[in-house]
């Protein structure tokens, strides 16, 4: 399993479990404006269905999800707004694109 961590992160520290079991622990976690990545894990599961736990602060914010690893090995992590912990799964790596200001030419 890939977890990314995306967008809405500003000098947080997140801790993640995986059936409970501690796999990724960081502090002042920030996300690039310019990729929207904060950073990502490769995880190890050995159940075709694990809970992913996300624990970060400040906030205090705590989400959990249980995931079909086999259907679904890719998972990103966002911080939405005030207080959302947001977890999107894909069966394919994500591709995010560079932003591209427009300018007018005269």
């Amino acid at each position: 399993m890939i977890v990314v961590l995306c967008e809405g992160f500003r000098g947080h520290s997140v801790l993640i479990t995986l059936n409970g079991r501690r796999v990724f622990e960081a502090s002042d976690v920030t996300t690039d404006p310019l990729t929207a990545r904060a950073g990502a894990a490769a995880l190890s599961a050995v159940t075709r269905v694990a809970r992913l736990a996300v624990s970060v602060t400040p906030g205090p914010l705590a989400a959990a999800a249980d995931v079909d690893v086999a259907k679904y090995p890719y998972v990103a992590i966002s911080l939405v707004g005030e207080g959302t912990v947001a977890f999107e799964t894909s069966a394919v790596p994500f591709r995010r694109l560079h932003r591209v200001e427009a300018r007018e030419t005269t």
